[in-house]
């Protein structure tokens, strides 16, 4: 159902999973959601937006605290237990993000205690996360999928490279089969800054730039673009799928699944935005983010990139 996806829009913040149920709340004031469309054995990156009175929250002092339950096995209460650290710099609304290693694929729990600032009592939600055994999409381990990106030596005009307003052209001077093979890591953004169902790519596209010109000597950035040239057009023409899937309450069919869609967003089996990947040098994906991203959070992840450190959490 990850198609879905693409149509819920939660007040401009981010994309909600389909396996998220919240089953008990002991406060209403504060609602998490979830800001990100699977999880997976292995290190995850746990994103949650809250909610409160039907706004987004943006609260840098807000403490969130996490508490994991494997609901299959009942001989460990808490399986992980954990904070979320603040990432809203420059977002339309904040994501607090953990950084938890499943052990087995099943049914989790989350607890998600929640102190705004100013608050003295925490508000405390329950969600129910599917945990799977492999990803719908490339996952940290994984090589990375090798395919022809558009450069600045492909098109006549810049403005075909990207649906924003193409200023710096600092992500485009290498092809992912070209950046795979020179023997540096790369940072690939998966992002359409002016047709974003999210409203974080083009800050999350930005923020990439800014770090291109600190790590451009070391590290491969390149962006994609979600959409096909005409940008407008293949917009529409998903919309159009998604309206007529709605209308008749089905799955897409292979036709219709990535209709509008740039070909780097085909073959690595994309279907919401945006997404960041990390690869090391020897083209293996060693981190990935969904949604939006911050400087503050990948900062430390680039330095460990370079490394050789594994960069999700930046620790």
């Amino acid at each position: 159902m990850r198609w879905r996806l693409l149509t819920l829009l939660l007040a401009a913040l981010l994309i909600t999973a389909c396996s998220q149920q919240q089953s008990a709340r002991t406060s209403s004031s504060v609602t998490p959601v979830f800001a990100f469309t699977e999880a997976v054995v292995g290190p995850n990156r746990i994103a949650l937006g809250l909610v409160r009175d039907g706004s987004p929250v943006n609260d840098p002092g807000a403490k969130i605290h996490l508490r994991f339950f494997d609901l299959n096995d009942t001989s460990a209460p808490v399986k992980i237990e954990t904070d979320a650290i603040y990432y809203g710099q420059g977002l339309p609304a904040a994501v607090y993000v953990a950084y938890p290693t499943f052990d087995r694929a099943g049914n989790w729990g989350i607890e998600v205690q929640t102190t705004l600032s100013g608050q003295s009592e925490p508000s405390v939600a329950r969600l129910r996360l599917e945990v799977k055994e492999r990803s719908d999409v490339p996952n940290v381990g994984d090589r990375a999928i090798s395919v022809k990106t558009l450069t600045v030596r492909d098109v006549p005009d810049p403005s075909h490279l990207s649906s924003g307003r193409v200023e710096d052209l600092s992500m485009y001077q290498i092809s992912l089969d070209e950046a795979l093979k020179n023997g540096k890591p790369t940072a690939l953004l998966f992002a359409t800054p002016a047709y974003c169902r999210t409203a974080v790519c083009a800050p999350s596209l930005s923020v990439m730039q800014q770090l291109q010109k600190i790590y451009g000597d070391r590290i491969n950035f390149i962006h994609v673009e979600v959409f096909r040239h005409p940008f407008r057009e293949s917009f529409e023409a998903q919309t159009a799928v998604f309206q007529k899937l709605a209308q008749e309450g089905r799955p897409p069919r292979p036709e219709e699944r990535n209709v509008g869609l740039s070909d780097p967003m085909i073959a690595w089996g994309l279907q919401s935005e945006p997404w960041l990947f990390l690869i090391d040098a020897n083209g293996v994906i060693v981190a990935r983010y969904e949604g939006g991203i911050t400087r503050e959070e990948m900062t430390p992840a680039l330095e460990n990139l370079i490394a050789g450190k594994p960069p999700l959490g930046g620790g």
